[in-house]
């Protein structure tokens, strides 16, 4: 800061108090995109990790079946549900061709997956990412199921397994089951405001106070220009 000021007040005080503007700003502009950065790498971090099969079991209803029907939906947050906050609601119709634990007598049922569409902030990505894996169409799977309301839900994250899967490993590997083509395509790292509400407040609370501050301070030490300055300059 003193740096700046000495070289603010010579006889180039304009340029080179513009130069250590410019440097705040690049400063600024650093740390502002050095959070952005932080922002995403939690928000690809932020995941529930895998259920066991001992957790899996603890479902209010298992059933095994083959999928029929991928739906997928826009819709508010019910992890996060606060203003601005939307998951990709995801339904599947399944076949019902046995009811492993609870009570369920149709042969037909759908059952509720969900993605993360959107959040206002980084923190409000650390809750809850979403289910993984959803397999599309044809797929036979054993599919553990929680009662929410009206709504069958898929226990969360993993709670779509191999018909056959009866061991951790087996729960925990996605790699037989290919992705759904209704989920391929949904974006899943996006900001209700463009950017997440703390780089917002990093904008407005830190970065615009210091361009302003650095303006209010080169203009105070600038070098006035009187007329005799003007002439000297002109006849140059």
């Amino acid at each position: 800061m003193l740096r700046c000021f000495f070289l603010a007040a010579g006889s180039h005080g304009s340029i080179n108090a513009g130069f250590c503007m410019s440097n705040t700003a690049a400063r600024s502009v650093r740390l502002l995109v050095a959070s952005v950065l932080l922002v995403k790498v939690s928000t690809l971090s932020a995941a529930v990790a895998p259920r066991t099969i001992d957790q899996l079991r603890q479902a209010d209803l298992i059933v095994v079946g083959v999928i029929e029907k991928v739906t997928v939906e826009s819709e508010r947050s019910r992890v996060e549900q606060g203003f601005g906050n939307y998951d990709w609601g995801i339904y599947l119709t399944l076949n019902v061709e046995k009811v492993q634990k609870g009570d369920y007598s149709e042969s037909e049922i759908e059952v509720r997956c969900f993605r993360i569409k959107s959040r206002r902030s980084a923190a409000e990505y650390l809750s809850v990412f979403g289910h993984d894996p959803v397999p599309g169409g044809g797929a036979k799977v054993r599919v553990y199921l929680d009662r929410i309301g009206s709504d069958w839900e898929v226990v969360v994250p993993n709670g779509i397994t191999p018909h056959d899967a009866d061991t951790d490993e087996a729960v925990w590997s996605a790699g037989s089951f290919g992705e759904a083509t209704e989920v391929v395509g949904l974006s899943g790292l996006m900001y209700t405001f463009l950017l997440p509400l703390e780089v917002w407040g990093l904008l407005f609370f830190v970065f615009l106070p210091i361009m302003y501050g650095t303006f209010r301070f080169v203009r105070h030490f600038r070098p006035s220009q009187g007329p005799d300055q003007d002439k000297r300059e002109s006849s140059d």
